[in-house]
């Protein structure tokens, strides 16, 4: 940390030798758009290991985003068909989501309890262990497939924690379908073919899911 600052300081004190020498508006702009930079500031970049996992987003502040882990779970049910958990309708907060579903569903391994029990750690280090990960939902699942890439998930079919109306079906994001339906293979594929797609299923089927958590 004590480096990271000296280097912040280091520059700017370049700014204002720079500015001193009456360089170009742009030249001062420039360093500070590297400054202000999100990646600059952290070092933190999508793809990345970081808390147990791989850092499949983050916010504009460039400090806080949401990870995945690096194995699926399951394969698994949803849990609790036929019974309706108003709580876990969100297509936007897997967090949410997954608290409505321990809460309301008792069955024993479901996909949203195999994500509340899974515990990872930092690759070759003692300490940090992170065991708060949820069932992400339907668009947090498509965002983690959008900006990590379509390879490593094709040809299975994953939960999201997003429950359909009724309690009889939830909301996977089924890859292999919305690819086939473009005619191309996940190697070929971009963001916009293997997007946001949800098929509903019955909640007794057993299906992967992929453990995020936030930070």
């Amino acid at each position: 940390m004590k480096t990271h600052h000296l280097t912040l300081y280091a520059l700017v004190l370049s700014a204002s030798f720079i500015s001193c020498n009456k360089s170009s508006e742009a030249d001062i702009e420039s360093l500070q758009e590297m400054l202000e930079s999100n990646s600059y500031k952290q070092g933190l970049y999508i793809g990345m290991e970081y808390q147990g996992g791989l850092i499949f987003y983050l916010d504009e502040t460039g400090r806080h985003g949401l990870i995945a882990a690096k194995e699926d779970l399951g394969p698994a049910p949803w849990g609790c068909f036929g019974t309706a958990i108003t709580g876990a309708r969100s297509f936007e907060d897997g967090y949410a989501n997954t608290q409505a579903i321990l809460k309301a569903c008792p069955d024993a391994g479901i996909a949203a309890r195999l994500c509340d029990q899974y515990v990872s750690g930092d690759d070759g280090k003692l300490s940090g262990r992170y065991s708060d990960w949820v069932m992400p939902s339907a668009v947090q699942f498509s965002l983690l497939v959008q900006n990590m890439g379509a390879a490593g998930f094709c040809g299975k079919t994953y939960w999201s924690s997003t429950e359909e109306p009724a309690g009889f079906q939830a909301a996977p994001v089924n890859l292999a379908e919305r690819i086939n339906q473009h005619a191309v293979t996940c190697a070929e594929s971009d963001p916009g073919v293997y997007g946001f797609f949800r098929s509903p299923v019955s909640k007794s089927t057993n299906r992967f899911v992929r453990p995020i958590r936030a930070f």
